[in-house]
């Protein structure tokens, strides 16, 4: 046991991959790869013996963990090449993570920005993705390397924009508006969007409880109503007559925190109609900025991308503040 190692050699540079290592596991057969190495070759080494029921043996596994399973070797059991689970010989999915065990179930896998992607087998056909199609001249595996979260969903997005100019409406940038925008990194329009929606907000509120509130209680008083139980069709049509005699100006303050509601409503429409053309747009923007900085130096391309790309978790805390500010500061105003 002493000379175990959990993961064994990379199949490509033979260096020992350490538990601490970035690693990459095949989801096949189990061998395992340094991050670094598996994206320099694109897949697996044994990818084309996978059909022949090929599983990686670990050659400094001893005693117990030392288990011959080749092509055409017989075993008691079936180890997991995703949690290195112990199943029975005849598991075609790992009791414990559900992946597919060689010998099983054919499943297609995809990589992507070095992940192995399994979808459900139902799923297969809507998620089929070949990382080295191209979008506006950018492989997909570069728009996976830029997006980071929620792959499934963008990938298949960006290719109907690209391909068919068709887009699909995003409720998470409707419900959220300029916060979705910080949050996807799209600095200028999510900080102009969040002040206009924390501006009008402000402006409502005041307006509603400072002036429009005082000019229909005024109202309400000369016709005798003092709650909305007092108001009979006699008294509806006198409220009605007392509203429009009422200067223009007073008119427009009744209705303005209507309109601004309006307006904001209309920013989030806006934005869960737009928010993914806009979204494909800078990636495409800036990975080619980013490939045209690098000039071919592909170590350098991807720290940028990593550095330019994904998400701001950092932004959410701000975001929770901003949502607070549009929810009570207009109250404290009043």
């Amino acid at each position: 046991m002493k000379n175990y190692r959990k993961f064994g050699p990379c199949a490509v540079c033979k260096n020992e991959c350490k538990i601490d290592d970035d690693i990459v596991v095949c989801p096949e057969c189990g061998t395992p790869y340094h991050r670094k190495c598996y994206e320099s070759v694109g897949q697996c080494l044994y990818s084309e013996k996978h059909g022949e029921g090929y599983v990686y043996v670990n050659p400094n596994a001893q005693g117990e963990n030392a288990q011959p399973q080749g092509v055409g070797a017989e075993a008691d059991s079936k180890k997991c090449p995703r949690c290195l689970k112990e199943n029975s010989k005849g598991s075609s999915f790992c009791s414990n993570c559900g992946c597919p065990l060689a010998g099983g179930s054919v499943r297609t896998t995809t990589f992507i920005n070095g992940f192995p992607i399994n979808p459900a087998p139902s799923f297969e056909p809507i998620f089929k993705i070949n990382e080295n199609e191209t979008i506006d001249d950018i492989k997909i595996s570069d728009f996976a390397r830029y997006i980071k979260g929620n792959l499934l969903y963008y990938i298949p997005i960006f290719k109907n924009i690209g391909k068919a100019g068709k887009s699909r409406f995003n409720f998470s940038a409707f419900l959220f508006s300029g916060a979705w925008f910080l949050y996807r990194k799209l600095y200028k329009i999510g900080i102009i969007f969040t002040s206009l929606i924390i501006f009008l907000s402000v402006l409502s509120t005041f307006i509603e409880f400072t002036y429009a509130n005082d000019i229909l209680v005024s109202i309400f008083k000369s016709v005798g109503v003092t709650s909305s139980a007092d108001i009979t069709l006699d008294k509806y049509d006198l409220i009605l007559a007392q509203f429009y005699a009422l200067p223009l100006l007073q008119k427009f303050i009744v209705f303005l925190p209507s309109i601004v509601k309006i307006i904001t409503f209309a920013i989030m429409l806006f934005s869960g109609f737009c928010a993914n053309r806009i979204y494909y747009k800078n990636c495409c923007s800036k990975i080619k900025k980013i490939k045209v900085l690098c000039k071919g130096d592909r170590k350098l391309f991807e720290d940028e991308i990593n550095k330019f790309g994904g998400v701001n978790f950092k932004i959410i805390p701000f975001i929770s503040i901003c949502y607070i500010i549009i929810e009570y500061l207009p109250r404290f105003l009043i």
